[in-house]
């Protein structure tokens, strides 16, 4: 499993390094959203895009709300299981024609529409980390991360606005229409120092914008962000191949240095925990991804770090979760909806909430796999009952490799 996995890393990064070669990573050609998602919207979906429709017609149950109070809406009808695989989703761009990491703003849409109708609720990458899900019952966390800080992902309208034809514009549009989706939103992975649309989404170049008109820009997205429960997440100063660093020393530069030019649009007391690997290569040393030093012994950390693909990860509470590698799921043309029809047939290896994030109530069948050191004041309860865990799935989608099974590299 570990040589199927890591040669479906190899060609994800392949694919992303062909797609940065073509377009230098812009968000569409012309580098204006407005533009490319326009096209988007008139485009037709790859084949098999809408397949999850058939999620939305499957009379979701509906129940009270978690601790938090939130309401329900749609849940999948099945056991609690919060020892089940998370999907930790992964987008780049918005454009036409779709591939393994481009999708059109109208399918990633349809993305919303059928995660919700199956019963899934957005997390952000720290709340699975310290497993401070608190979902309702019969609901299953997802994590949408979002690479390269392009412009069609977010960016604001003339008047200052959120532009509706963006990602972030888009979910926050979601958000008002389905109160029951919850208030986390997604992980934003930026480039604070790459060219230009990839630095803080479409921002203007330093020479076309004057400095203190262009920072106060950047805080504006970020605190919007913020105040709407982004997480923010590095990717290094300019999409930094770390592999091909001269020595550890200097990929701990691009990673830390990327930390602080970001952190210098944050609160002081903001702390990033999240790292995703451009092109999903490691340095030389894999600990320099996870902690190092730079400039003159400043230090990062990072918690969790973000393969480029993969499938469902194991839950935070089982001893087999590894936050230092964390794979993703790739939105590539049918492979999201492939993985919903699968869960929808056979859910038991899903992660299903309880509605009660102070306990973790799994199956018998996975009793052995409880992290109870990870627990952190919860309760573990057994769900008496439930059916027995499916092992898991074989292999993915194109975009999607082999699901994680606890092997790390």
């Amino acid at each position: 499993m570990l040589i199927s996995k890591d040669w479906g890393r190899a060609a994800a990064a392949a694919a992303l390094v062909a797609l940065l070669a073509a377009c230098g990573g812009d968000e569409g050609e012309k580098g204006a959203a407005k533009g490319a998602d326009s096209t988007a919207a008139g485009t037709a979906a790859a084949p098999g895009a809408d397949s999850a429709a058939g999620a939305q017609a499957a009379a979701p149950q509906t129940t009270g709300g978690p601790v938090s109070g939130l309401p329900a809406g749609p849940t999948v009808d099945a056991p609690p299981n919060e020892m089940g695989r998370i999907m930790v989703l992964e987008y780049h761009r918005t454009g036409s024609p779709e591939g393994e990491f481009v999708r059109t703003l109208a399918n990633f849409r349809k993305d919303l529409e059928s995660l919700y109708a199956a019963g899934f609720r957005p997390v952000t990458m720290r709340q699975v980390m310290e497993g401070n899900i608190d979902i309702p019952a019969g609901t299953s966390p997802v994590v949408f991360t979002l690479d390269d800080a392009t412009r069609g992902q977010f960016y604001h309208t003339a008047a200052g606005e959120v532009d509706p034809n963006t990602m972030v514009g888009s979910f926050e549009a979601f958000k008002r229409q389905n109160p029951a989706w919850g208030t986390a939103g997604m992980v934003m992975c930026i480039l604070p120092a790459a060219a230009h649309p990839s630095n803080f989404f479409g921002e203007t170049p330093d020479k076309g914008t004057p400095r203190a008109q262009r920072e106060a820009t950047i805080r504006k997205k970020m605190e919007f962000l913020l105040q709407n429960n982004y997480e923010i997440c590095n990717h290094t100063l300019y999409h930094a191949r770390l592999d091909r660093a001269s020595n550890t020393q200097q990929a701990m530069d691009w990673i830390g240095i990327g930390e602080d030019s970001i952190k210098a649009y944050l609160p002081a007391d903001y702390d990033i925990v999240t790292f995703a690997l451009p092109l999903g290569m490691w340095p030389r040393e894999h600990s320099a991804a996870w902690q190092g030093t730079y400039r003159d012994g400043k230090r990062y950390e990072n918690r969790v770090v973000l393969e480029v693909s993969g499938g469902p990860n194991v839950s935070p509470f089982d001893n087999r979760w590894d936050g230092h590698s964390v794979d993703r799921f790739i939105v590539a043309p049918g492979a999201l909806e492939r993985q919903l029809e699968r869960w929808k047939a056979d859910p038991t290896n899903r992660y299903i909430s309880d509605g009660d994030p102070r306990t973790v109530s799994y199956p018998a069948s996975m009793a052995q796999y409880v992290a109870r050191d990870r627990l952190g004041g919860r309760t573990a309860r057994e769900v008496a009952g439930a059916p027995a865990a499916a092992p898991a799935a074989g292999a993915q989608p194109a975009g999607a490799a082999a699901p994680a099974a606890g092997a790390r590299r």
